[in-house]
C-alpha cells in the first residue's frame, strides 16, 4: 500500500459499503459527511486544515457509485496523497491563478455533483445527533437547504453511526496500539512521581511525551485530578498542584493513531502501602470492568450491559456512590454512540468496541457529589467478539503505588 494513503483501498470500499448500506436502511438519496472523523472514515482524508471553521469541507456520499469530496484548492494535494477519492470539487480564488477551479465554494460543488449523479436526490442525511454534529456554522447548512429547496434535509447521523459502529479488523488494530501506548506511558510516568515536588502539570507532560514518542498522533484529552479538593473535578485540565505524600491521584486519558482513539482510566496512590479501605473500593472498581466483559455477548441491548455494571456496584456498601454509568462506544470518536446508559436499546454485535468503566466516589450525602473527595475509576477498551468480549487493553491494575516502582 502506499504509505501516504490514510488506509488500503479494500478498508476506504469497505466504509463506503457500510455507509451506502446504513443509507438504504433510512431511504437516503446522499449523506453529507461533515465532521472530522466521518470525513475520514468516507474518504481518508484527515487534515489539521478542518480545525479552521471558515472553510467548509464535505465528503458526498450518494446511495450507489463513488463518493466526492468539496473544499478549497490548497487542500486537492492533501486529498489526492491519502484519499482513495477521484471525484473532487475544488474552489478558490480566480485571481491566485494556482489551478483549475471546480466550483465557485461549497454550495456550488455540491450542487454540481448532485446533478451529475445518474438519479433524483430527494433525500439528504447531514450529521445533527447520536454524538455527531454538523461541523460548519449553521449557516452554512441553511445555505445548502436554500441552493436545495425541493430536497428533504434530515439527520442522517445514525445512519453514519451504524456503519461505524461495528470496526473491521484495522480498525480495531489501531485501538488497541493505541490502548497500549496509551497504558504505558501512564504507568512509566506513575514511576517518575516525587510525592513533595511532582506537580500535576509535569505528570501530564511525562505521560504526553511519551505517547508522542511511541506513536500517537493526537491527544484529545489528558485529565489529571489529584488531592482531596480536586478529585470532584472529573474532567479538569492538570494544574500546577503538587502532588502531596498519600494522595490519590486519577488520570483519564485519550490518544489516537491514524484517527483511532485510547480511552484509559488509570488511579495511583501516592504512598507504598495502600489504605485497605481503598484497596477494596479500587478492587470494586475493576470488578466492574470484569463483570462487564463477562457479560457482554451478541444480541444483548446496551442498557442490559450497563445495568449488569450498576447492578454489581450496587450489591456493595459504596451502592450510595454509584454517580455515572458504565461506558461508550469508541473508535474515531473517544465517545461514539452508543453509550452504555440505563434503558440504551442498540444491540451489541461482534466488532463493537466499548469503553468500559465505571468507579467508587464516596462525598458528603448531605452536600452532593460536588463534595466527592475520593476517586476510584478504572477503564479500558474491550471488543464484542463473535462470541465473547475480548480486552484490547488492560486490563489495567486496580491501583498503583509508590511501591510498585520501588
Amino acid at each position: 500500500m502506499d504509505v501516504l494513503k490514510s488506509f488500503s483501498r479494500e478498508e476506504f470500499e469497505c466504509h463506503i459499503d457500510k455507509l451506502q448500506k446504513s443509507m438504504a436502511e433510512d431511504d437516503l438519496d446522499l449523506l453529507i459527511l461533515s465532521s472530522s472523523g466521518s470525513i475520514f472514515y468516507g474518504s481518508g482524508y484527515r487534515s489539521w486544515y478542518l480545525s479552521s471553521l471558515f472553510r467548509p469541507v464535505f465528503v458526498l456520499v450518494p446511495r450507489e457509485g463513488e463518493p466526492a469530496i468539496v473544499l478549497r484548492y490548497l487542500e486537492k494535494s492533501t486529498v489526492q496523497n491519502c484519499s482513495w477519492i477521484s471525484r473532487i470539487y475544488c474552489a478558490g480564488t480566480a485571481s491566485r491563478n494556482y489551478g483549475t477551479l471546480d466550483c465557485t465554494g461549497h454550495v456550488d460543488g455540491v450542487m454540481k455533483f448532485v446533478k451529475e449523479l445518474p438519479f433524483v436526490v430527494n433525500r439528504v442525511g447531514y450529521e445533527g445527533g447520536h454524538g455527531l454534529s454538523f461541523q460548519w456554522p449553521l449557516e452554512v447548512l441553511d445555505e445548502l437547504r436554500a441552493a436545495m429547496r425541493d430536497v428533504e434535509f434530515v439527520d442522517g447521523s445514525l445512519a453514519i453511526m451504524r456503519a461505524r459502529m461495528r470496526k473491521t479488523p484495522w480498525e480495531i488494530d489501531r485501538i488497541r496500539t493505541a490502548g497500549y501506548i496509551t497504558e504505558r506511558a501512564i504507568a512509566d510516568s506513575f514511576r517518575d512521581i516525587r510525592p513533595g515536588y511532582t506537580t500535576e502539570k509535569d505528570l501530564a507532560a511525562g505521560i504526553a511525551s511519551r505517547m508522542c514518542a511511541a506513536g500517537i498522533d493526537q491527544i484529545s484529552y489528558l485529565t489529571v485530578n489529584s488531592g482531596t479538593k480536586k478529585l470532584s473535578t472529573f474532567n479538569s485540565y492538570a494544574t500546577s498542584r503538587v502532588i502531596e505524600p498519600k494522595d490519590l491521584v486519577l488520570v483519564d486519558i485519550s490518544g489516537h493513531i491514524d484517527g483511532y482513539a485510547s480511552d484509559l482510566t488509570r488511579t495511583f496512590y501516592a504512598g507504598h502501602t495502600l489504605p485497605e479501605e481503598y484497596r477494596e473500593m479500587a478492587d470494586l472498581a475493576k470488578g466492574c470492568l470484569e463483570k462487564g466483559i463477562s457479560a457482554m455477548k451478541p444480541g444483548m441491548s446496551v442498557g442490559e450491559l450497563n445495568q449488569v455494571i450498576e447492578d454489581y456496584l450496587l450489591a456493595s456498601k459504596y451502592a450510595p456512590y454509584v454517580v455515572h454509568s458504565s461506558g461508550h462506544s469508541i473508535g474515531l470518536n473517544v465517545v461514539e454512540y452508543p453509550n452504555l446508559e440505563a434503558g440504551g436499546k442498540e444491540i451489541i454485535q461482534p466488532g463493537m468496541v466499548f469503553a468500559l468503566e465505571n468507579g467508587i466516589y464516596p462525598y458528603d450525602k448531605s452536600k452532593g457529589a460536588e463534595s466527592i473527595y475520593l476517586s476510584f475509576r478504572l477503564e479500558d477498551q474491550a471488543l464484542m467478539g463473535e462470541e465473547h468480549g475480548e480486552w484490547l487493553s488492560g486490563p489495567g491494575r486496580a491501583i498503583y503505588t509508590l511501591a510498585d516502582f520501588t
